[in-house]
């Protein structure tokens, strides 16, 4: 088959290959096939195998950026859209952030920098990185030594809505409202009183 959805997800639509199996009956007609276990179990360890070589790129940063620069929305789309591999593949998901500079960093770099106590990850989305930089939103973060993501695709918004944490550490966008920074009650009526 030239087209066969059923053997690679569409996240993984830029993948191009053959694959070879004797295990597939071939006196049936395309239907049958289709629903076959054999062609599962291929796609199973299709992604799997591709999700092992994205890794791979990944040990070598300059390689990982030039790959996630081409493929970093399909990574993000297999995000919502592969619950099977939805945490493997949310290590590979780079942004920029108010503690990166020019350099995209990972969930996991982000957790590395975090305030003592916090447990949350910050993110804001918007159209660009100049736009989000700009919001009142980050500022007051940053006045707090708070880390904040800078979202900026439309299929951030989609994804987050699947990865709600990472490492037992829950996902927060700063737009949302009431947002808990982790103050102690007597640091939260000294702000009520200043307002």
């Amino acid at each position: 088959m030239d087209n066969c959805e059923d053997l690679i997800p569409e996240w993984l639509n830029f993948v191009k290959g053959l694959v070879d199996s004797d295990d597939l009956p071939l006196n049936i007609s395309r239907e049958s096939l289709q629903q076959n276990k054999v062609l599962k179990l291929i796609k199973k360890t299709l992604v799997k195998k591709c999700v092992e070589l994205f890794f791979e790129i990944a040990e070598n940063k300059e390689d990982w950026d030039k790959f996630y620069e081409q493929f970093g929305r399909n990574i993000k789309y297999g995000v919502h859209e592969d619950s099977a591999n939805r945490d493997k593949i949310a290590e590979l998901i780079q942004y920029y952030s108010t503690k990166s500079g020019e350099k995209m960093t990972n969930f996991k770099e982000y957790i590395s920098r975090m305030k003592e106590g916090q447990d949350k990850i910050y993110y804001i989305t918007g159209d660009n990185k100049k736009a989000v930089e700009n919001s009142p939103f980050v500022e007051g973060c940053k006045k707090k030594g708070l880390e904040v993501l800078y979202m900026t695709e439309a299929i951030d918004e989609y994804m987050m809505q699947q990865l709600k944490e990472f490492e037992k550490k829950k996902f927060v966008c700063i737009t949302k409202g009431n947002i808990d920074f982790g103050e102690s009650e007597e640091e939260k009526t000294r702000k009520r009183k200043t307002c």
